[in-house]
């Protein structure tokens, strides 16, 4: 099970009102377990590739992204905004998706957005509000990879894969 959550400084809090001493909180963004993780191991290694640490040195996350990484436990990824964006959005996306297919076409489709798109939709689908929540989740996931049961997503997932 891999699982994306979002570090929150205590001076972005909006809930420390009254505490002496507020502290960093971490929020879970989302999660992604079981056939999804394997079949989108080449969508995670993508995401984690372009982390680089304060001096631009890229830190190797994805060499995480293998059958003999994931059976490590306990391993705490120190993502950027982009890269934890982009797997928050993902794993939130893919929830309630049973094909396979569709949810590695949503995964490969949110690593190609740009951090400005990423923490937009992120945004959105993580609002307070369930209508304006739910509106965003549902809109999103049918743009990205249609409705369930649609034949065209295998043609339009190999033309992704082919993309890179």
């Amino acid at each position: 099970m891999l699982v994306v959550k979002e570090r929150i400084a205590p001076e972005d809090r909006d809930d420390t009102e009254g505490l002496t001493n507020p502290r960093a909180k971490h929020v879970e963004r989302g999660t992604l377990h079981g056939e999804s993780v394997r079949a989108c191991l080449p969508v995670l290694k993508r995401i984690l590739e372009e982390v680089n640490d304060e001096q631009g040195i890229p830190l190797g996350l994805e060499r995480f992204m293998s059958a003999q990484g994931l059976k490590q436990t306990d391993i705490n990824f120190p993502l950027d905004e982009a890269a934890g964006a982009r797997l928050a959005l993902f794993f939130r996306l893919q929830t309630k998706v049973k094909d396979v297919d569709r949810i590695e076409l949503i995964g490969r489709r949110v690593a190609m957005f740009s951090r400005e798109e990423a923490v937009y939709w992120l945004a959105n689908v993580t609002t307070a509000d369930p209508a304006l929540r739910s509106w965003a989740t549902s809109g999103l996931r049918m743009l990205l990879c249609g409705e369930a049961g649609d034949k065209r997503v295998p043609r339009i997932l190999e033309k992704v894969r082919a993309r890179g």
